[in-house]
This record gives C-alpha cells, sequence and structure tokens, in this order.
C-alpha cells in the first residue's frame, strides 16, 4: 500500500466523522469542513493509486525492454 493511499483513507474517515458531527450538532461549517476534506482524502486514493500503475507499468516495461536484449 502507498503512503497516500493510506493518508487519504485516514482524511477520507476523519472527514466522515467530521460531517457527521457537523450534522448532529447543526453545524454547517463543520460539515462543509469535513466533505472538503473528504474530497481531499480521495484525491490522495487517487494520486497514490496513480503511482501504484505508474510503477507497475514502468516496471513491466522494463522487463520486456531486458527480454528483448537477452533475446
Amino acid at each position: 500500500m502507498n503512503a497516500n493511499i493510506a493518508k487519504g483513507n485516514w482524511q477520507r474517515l476523519k472527514g466522515a466523522v467530521m460531517a457527521r458531527w457537523g450534522s448532529l450538532t447543526g453545524d454547517r461549517l463543520r460539515v462543509a469542513s469535513g466533505r472538503h476534506q473528504q474530497i481531499a482524502g480521495r484525491l490522495h486514493v487517487a494520486y497514490g493509486v496513480a503511482q501504484l500503475q505508474l510503477k507497475r507499468q514502468m516496471a513491466s516495461i522494463e522487463r520486456r525492454s531486458a527480454i528483448r536484449r537477452n533475446v
């Protein structure tokens, strides 16, 4: 697991809790802040997934080029 994915999941959880608490207490600003934090968490997760995919693709290209050099 990538660190960005873990951070993003944590941010999403904190944002959900914050938004829920804001809705229970009637604090609209806290609800908005919680939703903002959830979105930021989703972006962290997406960035982390993109990083992992890029690393996998680069490893695949390196493996294929190494095979071609050996042949």
